[in-house]
């Protein structure tokens, strides 16, 4: 019986979250709305437009969620090189692989935006998953089950190691074990 890991991205293999939240803060401020940070946490693993969206609607105001997650992006991409990856994670993802489990990457961010910054520290998979392959993101099991699928692997035989509440929904929803990873230092 084939088993395989699904990893989140952002705050499970990468330390990117403070980092996408200064930049979520600065595209939305731009527009003249406010985002709050605890919420911000709360629903990460949302598709960053979904995160815009939430927002907006709670401060009343329109916007173009695409526009200004355009701005989001160009603002992560010049900080990129500041981002550091998650020994522990990094190194079980490593070890299931040099065991023989499928792995895969999942992340409700388009794949531009995390591909380049795991590989370039190192941090491979046998699949990658990002927002551009699923219409919704977390908390619907989209993007967990669109990993399972590209791997072979049928989702109850799927364990996925996930940092956001709303991705521990997900992971439940797709029918898959779910591992919850703290990580204080990065929050």
């Amino acid at each position: 019986m084939k088993y395989a890991y699904i990893f989140d991205v952002d705050g499970v293999l990468v330390n990117t979250m403070e980092m996408l939240f200064a930049c979520y803060k600065q595209a939305l401020e731009e527009v003249s709305f406010p985002i709050d940070k605890a919420q911000f946490f709360r629903q990460a693993g949302m598709k960053g437009q979904e995160q815009i969206k939430y927002f907006a609607e709670k401060a009343g105001i329109a916007v173009d969620a695409e526009e200004v997650y355009q701005r989001k992006r160009e603002l992560s991409d010049k900080r990129a090189q500041d981002v550091k990856q998650i020994e522990c994670n990094v190194e079980l993802i490593r070890a299931l692989k040099a065991a023989g489990f499928l792995v895969a990457m999942a992340s409700a961010s388009a794949r531009a935006s995390w591909v380049h910054v795991v590989g370039t520290l190192g941090i491979s998979a046998d699949a990658a998953v990002g927002a551009e392959d699923v219409t919704r993101g977390k908390p619907h099991p989209d993007l967990f089950l669109c990993a399972a699928e590209k791997l072979g692997v049928p989702p109850e035989n799927c364990i996925v190691i996930e940092d956001s509440d709303v991705g521990v929904e997900a992971a439940k929803a797709a029918g898959m074990k779910v591992v919850r990873f703290y990580d204080s230092r990065g929050k």
